[in-house]
């Protein structure tokens, strides 16, 4: 089931590089790297994942388990979780700066080709 993760994180980066690299348009651009910006998401949280875990804040003790057993045992890491957290908001934050600077260029040059972009520089 791990392994899927891996391989779904793998995909949407070649998905979003190539969407980066072929795309014609500023917003498929900025779409690729959103696209790009899941697949670490995915990928950190399937980093995170361990086998037969338990959460790693509990409420109460459950029934019949001894606490020290409890501390020294298996339980998800929430270190990559918050990485993730964070680096989805700043994510959306990037993305909306990005599409942003995407509409400045469209009212300016009338256009979302980055190649007449790039030609009009000067």
């Amino acid at each position: 089931m791990i392994l899927a993760n891996y391989l779904a994180a793998a995909g949407l980066f070649c998905l979003g590089l190539y969407t980066l690299l072929t795309g014609r348009n500023l917003i498929k651009i900025v779409m690729g790297l959103s696209l790009m910006e899941a697949s670490t998401y995915l990928l950190m949280v399937s980093l995170a994942y361990r086998a037969g875990s338990t959460a790693p804040v509990l409420y109460g003790v459950p029934e019949g388990v001894d606490p020290g057993r409890l501390a020294a045992g298996n339980v998800a890491d929430p270190v990559p979780h918050n990485f993730c957290l964070t680096a989805i908001v700043i994510g959306v934050a990037l993305t909306a700066v990005f599409l942003t600077v995407v509409v400045r260029i469209a009212q300016h040059y009338r256009t979302l080709d980055p190649d007449r972009v790039r030609a009009l520089r000067g």
